[in-house]
């Protein structure tokens, strides 16, 4: 016996109440697909009144009573809302269309997915700007699909493989005639991902190039380890550098200075020249130098990471290697604000964090942009490896008034491979018409070898693990895991960058200053004295001839503007993807 109550949106608790017949149902058919909300079409008896008419109740309950187990009472099957005008209004019957959509549905839906946006499954890098909002996205890299209860309205998720609440065994107890196993198309048994990701790489800071300054006088037999020595410091000390003027290549002048201090910290010396025409001496002025380079770059780099992902699937219906292949391809940038704010950034935070690191993928939150990518295409291949569909009707229509898309089902067969099929459940009806009530179900079957896989720790490349902290060591042959038992990528922080090499994390004076060169150091200075000492004139002229300069060169920082960016490519194996198996094509 089937009830009927028109009730108002608010009334959302089924109770004695709605027990009622306030239209005569003649026949109900009720469905709901994977994903999809519950219909109900209901033809009842044409009541000869306007049922979308203004101040009408829009909202219905319809329950059954089962007269074999009388102690049950009414079973609520269906709450929802009247979509469309009833068909043939002019017959003895009429016939109208409900759909359980909840009156919150789209907020259910957004505040649903604001808690699925996680790792790995979530990663608004790869993600349009325009999509991010949508609570669609969200479920691209998962095998989920949105779910509504066709009685209370809540809205969940629901995976495509194992449904969440229980397993109803149905084994052979079904309408014989109403078996039906279908072949659905091939399934995905790889997956291709190529992704690029750029950012600019941007340093400010100040290098001392001090040390490297007196390092080269001293070489030259002109200074020591704190000062500089000529026979020139006039001129050598007009000419000394000034603060932000550019040298080139991304570097201007820091602040800079040089200070006398022959007579005062040291003493006073003299290069003493004898003269035929009398003595020559020939101030050495001894100068404390500060030298210091400044730089402000910004510079393009971009990092293509790719890899295979293949399926461990039986084969069905065609021979292994001529199934469709599935190209993804996906690009962002890590500089974007995408990622949560925080105090220090309230409009967001880069996935990149600090935007002079010379790499990405290989960073803490590189990895998780590519466990995203991985569940995508898990996802991909997961969603077609249910390539078999088993169709049954139950003996009993009480047996399937519990019947929702979050459950699994396990169906007995002899015509089903192995014998038997388990399965989540993505479709069902309940139907009555003449007295006749009807369950059918059907169950989608992955056909996986039910494999794991596990992570390798692999052999430590540079002392016995333990010895240094984590993030100094690699491992040969290490693999880690984004989907615990499902696959697996090798370890592939020993790639370089490509780029020119330079940390601006630690900016080692060594390694910016390429060359340093003195020209006319103190000795050749007091060499070309020597050789003019009949002449003191003649020594004077030739000593302002031979002025110390300073020649050097810093490492280039920027790159041309027509030059492409800094381009690293990350190859990353991946092992094959591990798919249940919940029917068995291969059983004898």
């Amino acid at each position: 016996m089937f009830y009927f109550a028109w009730v108002n949106a608010t009334d959302t608790i089924f109770g004695s109440e709605h027990e009622v017949e306030d239209e005569q149902v003649l026949s109900i058919a009720l469905e709901q697909k994977e994903g999809e909300l519950a219909s109900l079409s209901i033809s009842v008896r044409n009541p000869r009144t306007g049922l979308l008419a203004p101040g009408r109740k829009q909202w219905m309950w319809l329950s059954w009573f089962d007269a074999a187990n009388p102690t049950a009472g009414a079973q609520a099957l269906f709450f929802g809302r009247i979509v469309g005008v009833p068909s043939e209004p002019q017959g003895n019957a009429v016939t109208l269309q409900f759909i359980a959509r909840p009156a919150d549905y789209d907020a259910q839906k957004l505040a649903l997915a604001e808690t699925l946006k996680v790792a790995p499954y979530w990663d608004p890098m790869w993600i349009q700007p325009d999509s991010r909002d949508d609570p669609d996205t969200v479920l691209e890299a998962r095998t989920q699909l949105y779910h509504t209860d066709r009685v209370s309205h809540e809205v969940t998720v629901s995976d495509m493989l194992i449904g969440e609440d229980g397993l109803l065994d149905f084994g052979g107890d079904f309408l014989a005639d109403s078996f039906d196993i279908a072949f659905s198309s091939p399934p995905v048994r790889t997956v291709t991902v190529e992704a690029s990701v750029k950012w600019d790489q941007i340093a400010t800071g100040v290098v001392d190039i001090t040390k490297p300054l007196l390092d080269a006088f001293r070489a030259a037999g002109s200074g020591s380890k704190s000062n500089i020595r000529t026979l020139t410091g006039d001129g050598l000390m007009l000419d000394w550098p000034v603060e932000e003027k550019n040298i080139g290549g991304g570097w201007a002048w820091g602040p800079c200075k040089a200070t006398r201090s022959d007579g005062t910290v040291v003493p006073q010396d003299y290069s003493t020249v004898i003269m035929t025409n009398g003595n020559g001496q020939f101030p050495i002025w001894t100068i404390k130098p500060l030298l210091q380079a400044a730089y402000d770059v910004s510079r393009p780099k971009e990092e293509v990471l790719s890899f295979t992902l293949e399926a461990d699937v039986q084969a069905l219906l065609t021979e292994p290697g001529d199934e469709e292949v599935i190209a993804i391809k996906a690009s962002g940038n890590a500089d974007e604000l995408v990622d949560p704010a925080d105090t220090d950034h309230p409009a967001g935070t880069a996935p990149i964090g600090d935007v002079r690191r010379r790499a990405y993928f290989p960073t803490e939150r590189g990895l998780r942009s590519l466990d995203y990518l991985i569940a995508l295409a898990r996802g991909n291949i997961l969603e077609r490896s249910r390539a078999v569909e088993v169709t049954v009707s139950l003996n009993s229509f009480a047996a399937g008034v519990d019947l929702t898309c979050r459950k699994n089902a396990r169906i007995v067969h002899a015509l089903i491979p192995g014998g038997e099929a388990t399965g989540k459940i993505i479709g069902y009806s309940l139907t009555a018409d003449g007295g006749k009530l009807l369950a059918t179900v059907t169950i989608g079957c992955t056909i996986g070898k039910g494999n794991t896989v596990t992570i390798s720790t692999g052999t430590p490349d540079y002392v016995e693990d333990g010895y240094v902290d984590a993030g100094y060591q690699t491992y040969t042959g290490q693999t880690l895991m984004p989907i615990a038992g499902a696959v697996t990528y090798g370890d592939f922080s020993n790639i370089p960058p490509v780029d020119d090499g330079v940390d601006f994390f630690d900016m080692r004076p060594a390694d910016m200053v390429e060359q340093i060169t003195i020209i006319n150091p103190l000795p050749t200075q007091q060499e070309v004295l020597d050789a003019f000492k009949p002449d003191l004139q003649a020594a004077i002229d030739a000593l302002n001839q031979v002025f110390t300069e300073v020649d050097g060169d810093l490492k280039k920082l920027t790159i041309g503007r027509d030059d492409p960016p800094f381009l690293t490519l990350y190859p990353i194996t991946v092992s094959q993807l591990m798919v249940p198996k919940t029917i068995n094509l291969e059983a004898a």
